[in-house]
Parts: structure tokens; sequence; C-alpha cells
């Protein structure tokens, strides 16, 4: 070991390089398999985790309140119950996620712990639990009353605050049957979870078949129809990365498996560079390993020293970075938008055992490579110099080869990554959402003394009612094209005001009356099969009641802002607002002047109306900032990949130094020998840096078409995608070049430059 050492202390680049390269890979290699295992664990979280299913509509788990009361009797059914989820008023101004739910759901779910008492509260109807952030937020203790939505409630019990587990967060759980009346048993399908938990032994499909003969029996005029075309059986461990909807917590599982894949590329740049410069560097303690054969050591333990050495020099550079690991540990959670199971590095025992085994694993993988070249050759040809004859570097070419296409695949990515996040932000709305703050609020109560209120101010220039906004999908509505398909259209509904303030493109108006009609995105307009002459809408249902005309077409606005998945069918309402309406309470008020102090004043004007009516505030914002919002987290998780592809990027650079400067030293008594014969510093130096660019060719022959292949599947969910981005291959060719070129150059013309007389002395 002693000898190790001193190698290491006489070649302090490549030791410097090995370290920091294998340090800096590991500790975003133990973050990333941290967080990845942590979120697979909550899918693992329940014992009985494939007998637990909740049944729902396609794409949404939750049926109806009354269900869970006729599937009981079913024999292949152990036990059952249910959760809905209501919105209560707290107080006058405040409002509290509540979940009214069956006792049993506690015995049925373990993620649930007390503080304070027990489930059996909520036998008591007027007793309620509360979670403990909610406790510690409103200053409430065990026997505490309050009042929800108007009634008033004793706390029986405080649950711990849910952690590492698929089910949402509520302030308030109350007993069910507290809010059987506020819903229909068999209506309003999704409304509440359903959990059903089988006997063992029980087959999917036989409980399917069960839940599906039931659903036929109390939804006749629902089931098979529209939405709810087929029941969709939600298995427990599915749920935190299915699309299941607000009710339960869900990971992004793009996101891991794209973190997965740099993570993995990160590794495999620093073990190319580990192993690489292991193999280049057996050269120079080959002497050492022949007087060690001559002096009776065998083969085996030649190897064996090789892989104990590398083992060893894992083991430091893992335990560097599994402290650089947890230092970036809340860096890490943020670039992932806090993310509802984070990211955390754990020491506990089954983890340090999993951090040994990773430790022996990557340390002997990058030692027996060197470990075998090294015992491959004879101990006497050592001594005399052959090996250094012998070697062709064969091996190390072929590793420049693999780091040089690994270096212009991530380039190649992260610029189409960038390259997209672009086009989505400069996405056209095709419409005006400029110095527009959209005002939502729930409140029963006449709301014209706060339109006349805000219409007063000087920073108002109008407001109109406006039901959704561009870049938030309106309510889903279906409707019959004129082939009699079925159409999902996301529905708007707004008075002329509001209409006219988003300032949407028109492309064809028919001249129809601008109130009770409905006009439709050019894409909707042509999946419904209409034309100038076939535009019946009755089919629009009662969200389009007295809407008789098409008054004509707009250019599609987005419906959203994650520009991902199918283009969405978009068509808006125009309504006259009669006093006699009661509208849900959300407002668009465009503003002039100072945005600030506008949102200063209007928001003091809302809070002098709630107070003497009753309203809860539910998000005020300036529109064109909500949709820049939105894009926060695609981006953090794009910059993200861009830190783990730029660091793969410097460890491989790092790397081509190292071997540059190794490749130089190898070429060196070559080059003094054609200087003796009339070679010169210019020649020598476009001799050694054609050969070494010949072998970054080779690598973007090989790179360049799995980026393009990566890149066609990234870029394919895209509604609005970048075109033409075969620049962006010439680009990563460009930068990989210039990389190994001005890597490779420095060591080359030190090589050129010097003295062959000096050189041909170390022969």
């Amino acid at each position: 070991m002693k000898s190790y050492l001193k190698f290491l202390s006489r070649n302090k680049l490549y030791t410097a390089i090995e370290a920091v390269g294998l340090i800096v890979s590991l500790a975003f290699v133990i973050l990333i398999g941290s967080y990845v295992w942590q979120q697979y664990a909550v899918t693992w979280e329940h014992p009985d985790r494939e007998r637990i299913y909740v049944p729902g509509v396609p794409g949404r788990p939750g049926l109806t309140f009354g269900f869970p009361d006729v599937i009981t009797g079913i024999p292949e059914i152990e036990e059952v119950s249910r959760m809905g989820r209501i919105w209560g008023a707290y107080g006058k101004n405040d409002k509290v996620l509540c979940a009214a739910v069956d006792r049993s759901l506690f015995d049925l779910l373990p993620c649930y712990h007390f503080l304070e008492g027990n489930a059996d509260a909520l036998l008591v109807k007027s007793s309620i639990i509360i979670s403990e952030s909610f406790a510690r937020e409103k200053n409430l203790s065990l026997g505490d009353k309050i009042e929800i939505s108007w009634a008033e409630y004793t706390v029986g019990a405080i649950l711990k605050d849910l952690q590492g587990t698929v089910m949402q967060d509520y302030g308030v759980y109350a007993a069910a049957e507290v809010f059987r009346e506020d819903f229909t048993p068999f209506d309003n399908v999704g409304s509440v979870l359903c959990f059903v938990k089988a006997r063992p032994g029980v087959d999917r499909a036989v409980l399917y078949d069960k839940l599906e003969a039931v659903c036929k029996e109390v939804y006749p005029n629902q089931y098979g129809q529209r939405s709810f075309d087929h029941l969709e059986l939600f298995r427990y461990d599915e749920l935190y990365f299915g699309k299941t909807g607000r009710e339960f917590k869900h990971g992004d599982l793009k996101t891991l498996h794209i973190l997965l894949l740099v993570g993995l590329l990160l590794l495999l740049s620093s073990l190319f560079n580990y192993i690489n410069l292991s193999v280049a560097l057996a050269g120079k303690r080959a002497r050492e390993m022949a007087v060690r054969q001559l002096n009776g050591a065998t083969r085996g333990r030649i190897v064996a020293k090789y892989i104990g050495e590398s083992i060893l020099f894992t083991a430091v550079c893992f335990a560097a970075g599994l402290l650089l690991a947890d230092a970036f540990c809340p860096v890490l959670n943020r670039l992932l938008n806090d993310p509802v199971i984070p990211a955390r590095i754990v020491w506990s025992p089954a983890y340090l055992l999993a951090y040994a085994g990773l430790v022996v694993v990557i340390g002997g993988v990058s030692g027996i490579v060197p470990a075998v070249i090294a015992g491959r050759y004879n101990p006497l040809e050592v001594m005399k110099g052959g090996y250094r004859r012998r070697t062709k570097m064969v091996f190390s070419k072929v590793f420049i080869v693999l780091q040089n296409a690994l270096a212009v695949f991530l380039i190649a990515c992260a610029i189409t990554m960038e390259a997209q996040m672009h086009k989505t932000q400069t996405r056209p709305m095709h419409c005006n959402v400029s110095d527009i703050l959209f005002l939502s609020f729930f409140s029963m109560e006449d709301k014209t003394p706060l339109v006349d209120a805000l219409e007063s101010l000087p920073c108002v220039k109008r407001i109109g009612a406006c039901d959704g906004m561009p870049s938030v999908r309106g309510e889903g509505q279906y409707g019959t094209t004129r082939d009699g398909r079925e159409i999902l259209y996301w529905h708007y509904r707004m008075d002329s005001t509001a209409f006219r303030m988003f300032n949407f493109e028109i492309l064809e108006d028919y001249g129809a009356p601008l109130f009770n009609s409905v006009w439709f995105s050019d894409e909707s307009f042509a999946a419904s099969g209409f034309d100038k002459d076939h535009h019946d809408i009755s089919f629009l249902s009662s969200r389009a009641k007295g809407c008789e005309q098409v008054a004509g077409v707009f250019k599609a606005f987005p419906t959203s802002n994650d520009n991902t998945g199918e283009e969405s069918y978009s068509i808006i309402s125009v309504i006259r607002m009669p006093p006699d309406v009661v509208w849900s309470g959300e407002y668009v008020v465009e503003t002039v002047g100072d945005r600030k102090e506008a949102y200063e004043m209007i928001m003091k004007t809302y809070d002098t109306y709630a107070k003497s009516h009753d309203a809860i505030l539910n998000t005020a914002g300036w529109i064109d900032e909500r949709i820049a919002a939105s894009w926060v987290p695609a981006r953090n998780n794009m910059r993200l990949v861009e830190i783990f592809t730029l660091l793969a990027i410097l460890i491989s650079l790092l790397g081509l130094v190292a071997m540059s400067t190794y490749y130089a030293d190898e070429k060196a008594h070559d080059i003094a020998v054609r200087k003796v014969f009339g070679g010169t510093v210019d020649s020598e130096a476009r001799r050694t840096i054609r050969d070494y660019m010949v072998l970054v060719g080779v690598a973007c022959v090989i790179g360049i078409p799995v980026a393009v292949y990566v890149a066609q599947e990234y870029l394919k969910d895209f509604i609005y995608r970048l075109e033409g981005y075969w620049w962006i291959f010439v680009l990563a060719v460009a930068i990989s070049v210039l990389i190994a070129f001005a890597s490779v150059l420095w060591q080359t013309m030190k090589a050129a430059r010097t003295n062959p007389a000096v050189e041909l002395k170390k022969e």
C-alpha cells in the first residue's frame, strides 16, 4: 500500500483528475440514487398494497358517495372505506381543505398516526380530527371548539402530518355521515374515493368484473357513456406514479427517468476516466509489478493488489462524495421544485451497508481491467523494456472514443432541451394577457358592490366576469361531431367585457349577436367537422344553455402551459350577465399604471368587501405572471439535468486533458526519432493532433445518431415543438471538436518542442 501511495504522489495530475471526477460523480449519483429509491419507496408503503384498489372513471380514481354501501356484500371484498374532498369555510373569510371519511379508513391505511386522541373521535358526529400543521397554524388543542362551514365541531384528535405517503394532507377530517347530505348517492361520479381491500388470493380481473356489474346497475344512464365509458381499477401501489388527479400525491416518473439516465451517464463518464487513466498508468507501474513477480508474487496477487487499491481509492472518494451529496441536498430539492417526497441522505445502517456495497462494486469494476492488463505481461520482458514497445494504446483509444461520444451526445441533448424550453416560453398566446389580473373567490352573496368599487379605482380600466382563462383549462364538456364522433371541448364562459379584454385573434366572424353565442377555436371547429354552412351547436349541453349560434372562429390559444400531450379543443360562450345570475366569483381586471400599486389597491378593495360579506379568496394574480410561474418547475428540472450534463462534460474534459498528456508522453519517443530524421515541431504537432482528432471524428459518428434518436423521442410529446433542429447536432459536434482540440493541443505542442536528444537519452 505504501508503494501505491508513493505512486499517487508522484503522479499528482492524474491522481487529482481521478479523485475530482470520481468524487463529484459519486456525489450526484448518491443524490440521484437516494431520491429515486425514496420516490419508489412510496409505492411500497402499504404491506397489503396489492390487495387495495380504488375504482374510478378512466384516468381518475373515485366514484360516488353511495358506491361503498352497495359493494360491501361482495364476497371477494374484505373491507371498504370512503373519502370525500370538500373545501370548508373556516371562520368567515378563510377556507380549509376537509376530508369526509369513514372511521375504518384509519385502520385500512397505515400511513395515519395520531399525536393525540384516536380515530374513534369520528364516532361522535360533532367531533373532528385535525392535522398537526392545521392545529399549529390555528393554535388549536384537543377539546377546542371550532366552526367549519358555519357548524360547530370539537377537536377530538390530532393527526401527525403525512410524510412519505401517497395520501394527500387535509386540515380537517370529519365523519363521512356528517356530509352524507352534501353528496348524492350515485351522481357526480368521481367525487368520492372508495378504497376496496380484496381478500387474500382474489384475482384482480374477478374483482373488476364484480365491481363493473355493480356500476352497470347503479349508474345505468352514465356507465358506458362519454367520460365513464368503462371502469378503471387503480391499485394502491400504482397511484403515486399514475395520472390520478389531485386526490393523491404524485411523483414525476418522467423526471425520475431523466435523472436516472443522466446520473448513469455521469457515473459512466467518471468510470471511463478512472479506468482509462488506471490502464494508462499501469505502464508506469509495470516495472514495480515485474519486480514483485520476480520476487515470488503470483499473477493472482498482482490482480488482487490492483483491485484492492481501486476499492480503497473508491472508498475515500465515496466518503467525500457522500459529504458533498449531503451538502447539496437542499439545492437539489429546490431544483426539483420541492417535491412532496424530498431527496435526503440517510445514515441508517441499511443505507451504510448499501453504500459499502456500491464501493466494492464500483471499485472492483474499476480495478479489474487494469489489473488484468498488468498481469498479462511477462516480468522479464517488462524489465527489458518490452512493455513500452508492445503497448499500442488500443484500450485507451477505445475509451477516448467512448468518452468523446458521450460528450457530444450530452452536449446535443442539453442544447435540444434548452432550445425547446425557449420555444415553449415564446409560444404565441393569440390573445392579450398583459396587465390583466385574475381574481377568483367564493361567495354566494351579491358581488355588485365589489365590482362597482373596483370599477371606481383609477388603476382599473375595465372588469369582466370570466370562468376560466387562457393557459388554464376550462370545464370539460363532451359534444358530438358532424360525423357522430364524441369530442371533449374545454369550455370557457365570459361576458362581453372579458371577451373584448382578451382581444382574441379572430379568424372568422359570422355576424351573430355577441351575447349567447359560442366562439370556436380553429382546431375545435375543424375537429367538429363544422364549416360556414354547417354549425349547429344544439349539442353543447347545459353549460352553453341559451347559446344557439356560432359567432365565429378564433385562433386557438394554449389551454395549458405544459405544452405536452394532445392539442386541446377550446370553445368560448359569451353570455349576458343578468342580475339574477349567481356568478362563481371569477373576474378579470384590466389595469393601467404601476402594477404593484394597482394590485395593492385591488386587494385592499377586495378585503373591504370580504369583511362585510362571506367571501373566501381562491387566488389573485397577473395572468402573464401565472403563465411564467407555471414554467418554473419544468425550467428547474431542465436546469438540474443541464447541471449534471455540464458536470459529465467537465469530467470528460478532465479525462481528455489527462489522456492527452499521457498520449503525448507515449508519442514523445516517436516524435524524437522523426525529428532526428528531419521532422519539425509543426509537422509533428499536426501528425499527433490529426491522429487524436480522428478518434474524435469516430466518436461523433457514434454519438450523433444516438443524440438524434433521443432528441426525437424527447420532442415528440410537445404540442408546439422545435422544428428544423439539425443545427443543434452541427453545433454539438463543433463544441466537442473544439473541446478535444483544446485539451490535446497544449500537451502535443509541449511534446513536439522537446529536444530529441533529451528524450532519446531516457531509452
